[in-house]
């Protein structure tokens, strides 16, 4: 199935006086020029995604390794952006992206050619009537970030657009109204699946393409990325195979979302405790319970059993 081209930009504006910004200037006198490089870093991130980035302790293990900072304190660097107003704060603490008005009004000023712009509601800092000459198609999702399930995409038209379009309407004849192509919705799944892996592993072709896609159809494309990060984390050889593999154990433990292998991992931790500076497993027998059975051992350590009443 062909696959829509990425939300992401190609290019963004940067003024030449961005470091006189009071904001940045705050998180470059905090944290040096390293500071400065990571949030130049950040926008470069956020606008290849789009207009958002989600910022999850995943993603934050990868752009410290691609950026080579410490994870510690990039983190430090983002509260402070977050804390002076670089990066929307509610949208951060409700649904872990990094985000902002003024990011926002650029990239859709940046997108009014484009033909249809999937937004997430709950995401959206700016009045959409300001958005001219773009077709905004909606989607929900819940606190996690995931796509509500029932809701389908809602186009909404600028209203600029909307007033145009309508006058337009009117005038179509109807073998016009048939020749009338169909609106697609970006799959969002596929682009940052897609782009992940140029970012990450390397340069994308018809073969490794085929082979995205596949993976998203195997599960969802939330799962599909989630195991390919977990591939380049474990530094697999082929990444491919070992992104598969992490998938049919997914899909044979009837995983459909990131929620449920966070659950199952955390179950996992659950079932082990430190011992002795020893990792043990919570069905191994205790101490006392090894010094009990040991005393039962001694108890009738030489002693004869009487066998002669049993059947066999």
């Amino acid at each position: 199935m062909a696959r829509p081209q990425k939300l992401g930009l190609d290019y963004f504006p940067l003024d030449v006086d961005i470091d006189q910004d009071d904001k940045i200037q705050l998180v470059e006198a905090l944290h040096g020029t390293t500071g400065f490089a990571v949030v130049i870093k950040l926008l470069m991130r956020i606008y290849k995604e789009g207009y958002y980035y989600d910022w999850t302790e995943m993603e934050q293990l990868l752009f410290s390794r691609r950026v080579n900072v410490d994870i510690n304190v990039l983190n430090d660097i983002v509260n402070d952006c977050i804390k002076y107003g670089l990066f929307d704060q509610k949208l951060f603490e409700k649904y872990k992206i990094l985000t902002s008005h003024g990011i926002q009004e650029r990239y859709f000023e940046a997108s009014k050619r484009r033909k249809n712009v999937t937004v997430v509601n709950q995401y959206l800092l700016i009045d959409d009537s300001k958005i001219v000459n773009v077709n905004i198609l909606r989607v929900n999702v819940d606190i996690n970030g995931e796509v509500v399930e029932g809701n389908d995409a809602e186009s909404t038209q600028s209203k600029v657009k909307e007033s145009k379009e309508e006058e337009s309407k009117q005038q179509q004849t109807t073998e016009e109204q048939e020749e009338t192509k169909p609106v697609v919705v970006v799959d969002d799944g596929f682009a940052k699946l897609s782009t992940f892996y140029a970012e990450n592993i390397g340069p994308l072709n018809a073969a490794i393409g085929d082979e995205l896609s596949a993976m998203c159809d195997m599960i969802n494309p939330e799962l599909a990325l989630l195991a390919l990060k977990e591939s380049v984390l474990a530094n697999a050889n082929n990444k491919i195979r070992y992104t598969y593999s992490i998938l049919k154990s997914w899909q044979s433990q009837r995983f459909q979302t990131a929620a449920d292998v966070e659950q199952a991992e955390a179950r996992k931790r659950n079932h082990s405790q430190v011992s002795n500076g020893k990792v043990r497993s919570l069905f191994d027998p205790s101490p006392e319970t090894l010094k009990r059975q040991q005393e039962q051992i001694e108890k009738y350590r030489g002693k004869e059993i009487d066998m002669s009443g049993l059947p066999y």
